[in-house]
Formats: C-alpha cells, sequence, structure tokens
C-alpha cells in the first residue's frame, strides 16, 4: 500500500510541475530534492518522573517538490512526501495492561522502548542563495510537517507488548534546516504529544520529542 501511494505522488508531482510550468514560464529553475537525515532526540514530558534510559533517534527520508515564489527562484514553497521512523527510549514499564515509571536505578528493570512509524507530509518556506547555473548554495527552510502514525510498537526485553490507543494516530511538527550545499543541521519539535494514554493512577502523561541532527538534500 506505502508503495502505490508514493507512486501516486510521483505522479501527482509530476502533472502539478507541467501544470505550474504553464502557468509561470519566467520561472527559471526549481529545486526539486530528495532528502534524508538522521537525528538524536531529547524527549520532554510534563512530568518529573519521566527520564529517557538511552539514545532515542529518529530516521527521515523523502521528496520535496519545490514551487518558486519568485523569478530569481531564490524563494519557493515545498510540498514533500516522506517516511519517518523514531525510537524513544524510556524508564516507563508495563504493568497489568497500564504503563508506570521505573527509577533510574533498578537494575531489574529494563527499558522500555517505543517505535514509531510515520507518513509525513512536510510543508515548508524556503530560501536559498543558488542560482539557474549554481548548485553549491546557502539555504534556510522552515515550516511544519503533518504526520500520520501508521505503525506503534513497545518492547521491554524480548517482550513486545501491545498498544491500544496509547499512542497518536497524528501528529504536527515544526522543523527547521540550515546549511550550505549537501550537509544541513536539522531542528525540530513535536508539538502534539506523541503518547497520548494515562499512567497507573490515571495520570495524563505528555511526551514530546525534539530533534536534532542532520539532513541532506539531493538534486
Amino acid at each position: 500500500m506505502i508503495r502505490k501511494a508514493l507512486f501516486f505522488f510521483f505522479c501527482c508531482f509530476s502533472v502539478l510541475g507541467q501544470e505550474f510550468a504553464e502557468v509561470d514560464e519566467d520561472i527559471p529553475y526549481r529545486e526539486d530534492q530528495f532528502y534524508f537525515g538522521a537525528s538524536l532526540v531529547l524527549l520532554q514530558s510534563n512530568l518529573e518522573s519521566f527520564n529517557p534510559r538511552g539514545i532515542s533517534r529518529h530516521f527521515q527520508w523523502g521528496v520535496v517538490r519545490d514551487y518558486p515564489l519568485t523569478k530569481t527562484g531564490q524563494i519557493a514553497a515545498g510540498i514533500g512526501l516522506g517516511m519517518a521512523f523514531e525510537r524513544y527510549t524510556t524508564n516507563l514499564f508495563s504493568s497489568e495492561n497500564t504503563f508506570a515509571f521505573t527509577d533510574l536505578n533498578d537494575a531489574l528493570k529494563s527499558p522500555l522502548f517505543l517505535s514509531v512509524h510515520s507518513l509525513e507530509l512536510p510543508l515548508s518556506f524556503r530560501w536559498r542563495s543558488s542560482t539557474a547555473t549554481d548548485f553549491s548554495f546557502w539555504r534556510i527552510y522552515g515550516g511544519i510537517a503533518l504526520q500520520y502514525h501508521y505503525s506503534k510498537r513497545a518492547k521491554q526485553d524480548s517482550t513486545l507488548i501491545p498498544l491500544a490507543d496509547e499512542i497518536q494516530n497524528f501528529g504536527t511538527t515544526a522543523h527547521l534546516s540550515f546549511g550550505y550545499n549537501t550537509w544541513n543541521f536539522y531542528l525540530a519539535y513535536q508539538f502534539s504529544t506523541i503518547f497520548k494514554g494515562t499512567l497507573d493512577g490515571g495520570t495524563p502523561f505528555q511526551l514530546n520529542p525534539f530533534k536534532m541532527g542532520l539532513i541532506f538534500y539531493l538534486l
């Protein structure tokens, strides 16, 4: 199903690109790109008892269709389609169909890993110092990404833990990338909490990832 969605999206890109070219033929060039990136994730929570137990990480890849907003092409909008994988390492543990915190010094309790696979629709406002003939340039891209979390899993030791309504199905992330040529720094903050469930005693638990890493753009 994912392959069919990607194929459909590529076809839409092609059709939209032809229509856009017919409307404004003065635009000299586009910066359509493939991207992929890797980031470390800082987990922010509303509860002081929460602590990460190890390194949380994020990977992303996809394509962006570029829509120049000026005749020079240096200011543009971008719309893309991508996929992402995130793995959160936490001091949660599963107990009787609910989640609770464990002490960081409790050697008997292993970290609980939350794995989330997402489809993403990144929308961005783009500035770059490129020209129609110079492809090594400075860039600043910023915007939001709409996410659909199609796969959500939890694991502790070798035990898979079923998730019902603990993880959100949709999310919204603000992102900023800046750098020169292929190498770019990447920052992102997820406004919507990943974990929408409650802990033992019915305590609401919010978990908002902040990502810092690198993103690579390929023409």
